[in-house]
Formats: C-alpha cells, structure tokens, sequence
C-alpha cells in the first residue's frame, strides 16, 4: 500500500459541501479523501446535502488507478440527493476528465474558470470568495 497523496479542505453547510481538492491524488488519497467526507456526512440527517461545488484551482493530476474510485464516487453522488456538481478553475485536463466521469449520466454539472464567475452566479454566496 502507498502513502495517501493530495490534499482537500472541505466545507460542509447544508445544502452545500466544499470542497477545495490540491495537488497529485493516488488511490489512497481519493479512497482517504472519501472516508473522511463519508464519516462526516453520516453525522447530517440523510439527504442534507444536494449540492457540491468543487475548486480545483489547484488540482494538479489523478493516477490511473485512482479514476475508478473517483469515478464511483462521484456516480454514487445521485442515489446520495446530490442534485448539482460545480467545478470552479479545472484545467483542460481535469475539465477533459470529468466531462468523460459524468457523459451518460443526469447529474447537473456546470463548469466555472474562476470563483468570481461562480460567485457572480451565486452573489449569495459570497461568503466563500476567500475560502475557495
């Protein structure tokens, strides 16, 4: 087994989790990443959160091994209430790579290139500018 690699900061407030995702992440960085954010959310009553919004600005890469686990745990998001994924400043390749996770699925995702779009869509929620 490998030591875990990449690093998150997670909010979560009801109906909104998020997530700020930083770095390389292996499969025992995702699998570790999960865990945590699992154990957390079983704490709320079920279906509490229906919405995740996502910063990748400074994301870097995702090994081979860990996309399967990402990608199950992204596709289990639904059957869990979420109803909206947003990513905020993913690269070309991490945009590439999550367009090919959700293709076929209904899960409502929108991309945004900075915070600042996402809080001009959502100016209530400029609270988070200097968390994200």
């Amino acid at each position: 087994m490998f030591k875990p690699h990449g690093s998150w900061l997670y909010s979560i407030e009801p109906p909104v989790i998020y997530i700020k995702a930083s770095g390389c992440f292996n499969r025992e960085g995702v699998l570790g990443f999960v865990k945590e954010v699992q154990a957390d959310l079983s704490a709320l009553p079920g279906q509490s959160v229906k919405q995740a919004v996502i910063n990748l600005a400074e994301f870097e890469l995702i090994t081979a091994d860990s996309l399967t686990v990402a990608k199950e745990y992204f596709h289990g998001l639904k059957a869990r209430g979420y109803e909206r994924v947003d990513y905020i400043s993913p690269s070309v390749i991490a945009k590439s790579m999550l367009e090919s996770i959700w293709r076929g699925t209904d899960m409502n995702v929108h991309f945004y290139s900075t915070a600042q779009n996402y809080i001009d869509c959502y100016p209530e929620r400029d609270y988070v500018k200097n968390w994200l």
